[in-house]
């Protein structure tokens, strides 16, 4: 919220993993914004009403601009039971049809929706509610270079992560306001500014007495059993690349010359050595209460094959790869431009 009071937002609409620890937290940060938080199809369950703004209009050279949030009801609310009970998400098309409405009524000549949902959704509010000019669209993670028309509505997606910038002009037109879209993506050539890197640096600071606080193991008793038998674990444990380099030397030289063997240290690099969403595919068995930390360093051998306690002395075979393990991060957020049949030669490993 710092950052974003610094940079002067006009609006913020948030989607579902913004409410990961429920609605309540939300609404503590949405106190400390400097801007309103536009979400018209959150709403109170005992009374209809919305618990955010609904919508926002923006004046701009005489041109008024009218802007309402949605979020997707087929996502879900995080929070406790109690909690989401006391707020629903309405059908957002209705939602969109009440509120463009009520901004025509208002005089708006250019009516945005900042929708957070799936393209298909995106897609379906444009073709029902032929009042919306554009959507400035988010939870979609790969981005569009051009707009991207559905029945006369543009719809903008600037992919995910901040990694890009979407700046939209527009121009007031009898038939329809004429727009023109660009993307930029914000790479090193647009330096951190000072003011929000410190604030950075003490979010990492706080951050990393959390990350670095192990686990406590959970315990692992043994069955009871009435004859001696080779027992193998219901719950296998991670053993580390150690482990399979006396059986697979070969598979593991290539593995040390490979990026995978190196995936710690990007993050190291960019001091995101912290960072929850990184450290789940940097590293092998993150949150994983048998590792002390919870995780070890790097994409070794287990983090693909899964844990090897029990192989192959108790006879247990490990699963064989196939391009879906390897969508689990290099996906379309995490690494839009991943082509399975091109990564694979970096890393496949000798027979």
């Amino acid at each position: 919220m710092k950052a974003y009071n610094r940079m002067g937002y006009d609006a913020f609409t948030p989607g579902e993993l913004d409410f990961a620890f429920g609605v309540e937290d939300i609404l503590r940060l949405a106190r400390r914004a400097n801007f309103p938080f536009l979400l018209a199809n959150l709403l109170h369950a005992s009374s209809s009403e919305p618990v955010f703004t609904p919508y926002l209009i923006k004046e701009f050279g005489g041109v008024k601009v009218g802007l309402f949030g949605l979020l997707a009801n087929r996502l879900t609310l995080g929070g406790s039971a109690e909690e989401k009970a006391k707020y629903r998400l309405a059908d957002p098309v209705a939602t969109a049809k009440k509120w463009t409405a009520e901004l025509e009524k208002k005089n708006c000549r250019v009516i945005v929706a900042v929708a957070h949902m799936d393209l298909g959704d995106q897609e379906n509010l444009a073709r029902s509610v032929p009042g919306i000019h554009f959507i400035l669209g988010g939870h979609h993670t790969p981005y569009h270079l051009d707009s991207y028309p559905v029945n006369g509505t543009k719809i903008f997606m600037a992919g995910s992560r901040g990694e890009n910038i979407g700046q939209v002009d527009f121009s007031p037109d009898p038939g329809g306001p004429r727009a023109r879209y660009r993307l930029m993506p914000l790479n090193p050539q647009y330096p951190d500014h000072p003011q929000v890197q410190e604030m950075l640096q003490q979010y990492k600071t706080n951050l990393q007495g959390v990350v670095q606080s192990p686990p406590k193991p959970a315990p692992r008793v043994a069955p009871q059993t009435s004859r001696r038998h080779v027992v193998v674990p219901a719950t296998p444990a991670f053993m580390g690349d150690k482990s399979c380099q006396p059986c697979h030397p070969k598979q593991h030289r290539q593995w040390i010359s490979s990026p995978h063997a190196r995936a710690y240290q990007t993050l190291a690099e960019k001091e995101k050595e912290n960072d929850f969403l990184c450290l789940a595919c940097h590293t092998t068995g993150y949150g994983a209460s048998s590792l002390p930390g919870g995780y070890m360093k790097n994409v070794q051998c287990e983090a693909c094959h899964g844990p090897a306690e029990g192989h192959p002395d108790l006879g247990r075979s490990l699963p064989k790869i196939s391009e879906a393990v390897c969508l689990r991060c290099h996906n379309n957020a995490n690494s839009p431009h991943f082509k399975y049949a091109t990564y694979l030669q970096k890393i496949i490993h000798p027979q």
